[in-house]
């Protein structure tokens, strides 16, 4: 038994004092695996990560999976470094007294339990103080554990706002500035209207529709109605792949999907990539054509 505890204790470090030892214990088994709730509490916001059907989610939206990595990383590599201090009176030093430390609780599939307070960054890069609450013993832990979480609520969200398989994409329509036009994947290349179309145009549009992600979410004012552009992406059958509606002008882009109440923020340059103009789609705008 003394050889299975040592053990569990060595795989993380911290055997050298009790303090460090209860932290070492705590980081045991936490991976995206074995965790099916997050919840943390901090100074400016509250808010829980929950896992259902292998989806994580975050106040009933999907969550931002680097995020979710990021968490991930820093719990299972974490090592436990030193102990840092045992005297409450460096606990605001560290960020760890009652009004500036992060609370960290996850639980486990199998319903077991880990808290830790989490402080400011340690004293070498990625390293974090740590303590667990109501113990007064401040541990330096490897890895940068502040970082993911103190992320705010819309940095947690997902900001994906769509994502499509480019591969089984055989038109695209794009209804802008009160015309609509399409273009369409050939056996060598993409035409328009039957001629080749530019082909850095249609680049940059696969590129957003396998990707299009937002640089955050349009939250307490009502979305514009302004200077609508619809781009819908169609595959051999004429089924829609994807379908997303853009928003606004320069000063404020948004898009959003229909039937979807979350609105996205983006910028003008990726609208100009997945929503461009018709005279950037034609050949003749295509200096190597």
């Amino acid at each position: 038994v003394f050889w299975a505890i040592s053990t569990l204790i060595s795989s993380r470090g911290g055997q050298g004092h009790p303090g460090e030892a209860n932290i070492a214990e705590a980081l045991e088994d936490l991976d995206a695996t074995t965790v099916e709730t997050v919840e943390i509490q901090g100074p400016t916001h509250n808010l829980t990560l929950e896992k259902s059907a292998g989806v994580w989610t975050t106040d009933g939206y999907p969550a931002d999976s680097s995020g979710l990595n990021l968490l991930w990383r820093a719990l299972s590599e974490a090592q436990v470094e030193r102990l840092a201090s045992s005297n409450p009176e460096n606990h605001t030093r560290m960020g760890l007294s009652p009004d500036s430390a992060w609370t960290l609780e996850l639980t486990r599939t199998n319903g077991s339990t880990s808290t830790l307070l989490v402080g400011k960054s340690g004293p070498t890069f990625p390293s974090t103080f740590v303590r667990i609450p109501g113990q007064n013993d401040v541990v330096v832990i490897s890895r940068d554990l502040r970082t993911p979480v103190t992320r705010t609520l819309s940095m947690w969200r997902d900001r994906t706002v769509i994502q499509t398989d480019t591969s089984a994409v055989a038109q695209v329509v794009i209804e802008r500035d009160g015309s609509s036009y399409t273009v369409e994947r050939g056996d060598s290349t993409w035409t328009l209207g039957g001629e080749p179309a530019n082909r850095m145009a249609i680049m940059n549009l696969t590129q957003e529709l396998n990707h299009f992600l937002a640089s955050g979410f349009l939250e307490e004012i009502e979305p514009s109605e302004a200077n609508p552009k619809r781009v819908t992406a169609l595959d051999a059958s004429g089924d829609t792949l994807a379908t997303v509606l853009v928003t606004g002008n320069e000063a404020g882009l948004q898009a959003r999907i229909p039937g979807n109440e979350v609105v996205f923020l983006v910028s003008d340059y990726q609208v100009r990539r997945i929503a461009p103009e018709l005279v950037t789609l034609r050949p003749e705008a295509d200096p190597g054509s």
